[in-house]
């Protein structure tokens, strides 16, 4: 295999622009999706179902209906804490099912079919489930580590006297979490890359390991991977939220294009995380040659 360089960015990202995967991603994530948007259904319903202003305010909130609609949340902040536990956990149990659908089709030589990605993904499921419980290890260092920064920058805050000073140390501090964060999140997308090609081994330890490893063997071509196909991915997202927000959904064409918007901005973030597990397959295999 040659040698794996950026130019090779943009044939991930088309190859894991595949509707059968974008699809299914959508799919899975209406699960959670449906969990905490019932009872924020629920809520809305109960307190504008019969309100004489219903047809105005779903045009657009003002500062009392807002203030109305916080203390009613605050009524059902039980059903809302429990709503958000089942569907952190529904993200929890469907999310490794989405990276062995996306590990399968990055190995893949062709585009795999429905049936493929689901079998494939069920097959790949316990050592995905694995690597997600393992993701807890390094994510969690490099919050404490970024933590610990934030930390030492609010101490510094304190004894400067220019105000400057101390703003210029928390941005450091920030930058520093955010970098941490990034370095320990590639070594786990790498991980999976590795699990990926190796499809006999079961231990995600030793996956991430080997992610580490090739961080440190090819430390620009991984991290640029994650950063510049999550930076593009990102700003898609955002721009789709952005138009989700001045869409009125009183009427129905404006409700169907809400909907639409929010379902592309799942599949956007489907498809970065996809194509950051193909290119890593890609950078993987060219290490191993």
């Amino acid at each position: 295999m040659p040698t794996f360089t950026f130019a090779a960015l943009p044939r991930a990202a088309r190859s894991a622009f595949q509707w059968r995967l974008l699809l299914l991603w959508v799919a899975l994530m209406l699960i959670p999706t449906a969990i905490l948007g019932y009872t924020v259904w629920s809520m809305l319903s109960a307190n504008l179902d019969y309100s004489v202003r219903a047809a105005e305010v779903a045009q657009q909130i003002d500062l009392t209906v807002f203030a109305d609609l916080m203390a009613a949340h605050g009524k059902s902040s039980a059903a809302f804490n429990n709503a958000s536990v089942l569907a952190l956990i529904a993200t929890l149990l469907v999310s490794p099912l989405l990276s062995g659908m996306a590990a399968t089709a990055a190995r893949a030589d062709g585009t795999p079919g429905f049936r493929e990605l689901v079998a494939g993904g069920i097959r790949e499921y316990p050592r995905m489930l694995r690597m997600l419980m393992w993701s807890v290890v390094p994510l969690g260092i490099a919050v404490a580590l970024g933590g610990a920064a934030m930390d030492a920058a609010a101490e510094h805050g304190r004894t400067v006297i220019v105000e400057a000073d101390a703003d210029l140390a928390q941005w450091g501090a920030m930058a520093l979490m955010l970098l941490l964060f990034a370095l320990a999140h590639a070594t786990l997308d790498a991980g999976r890359a590795a699990l990926a090609i190796e499809r006999r081994r079961t231990s995600a330890v030793k996956a991430w390991w080997s992610g580490c490893k090739m961080l440190l063997k090819r430390p620009l071509a991984t991290l640029g991977v994650y950063l510049a196909i999550s930076a593009l991915g990102l700003a898609i997202a955002a721009a789709l939220v952005v138009g989700r927000i001045n869409v009125s959904g009183a009427s129905i064409g404006g409700f169907i294009a809400a909907q639409l918007l929010v379902q592309l901005t799942v599949a956007v973030i489907g498809w970065m995380r996809s194509a950051r597990l193909f290119a890593m397959v890609d950078l993987a295999r060219s290490v191993r040659t």
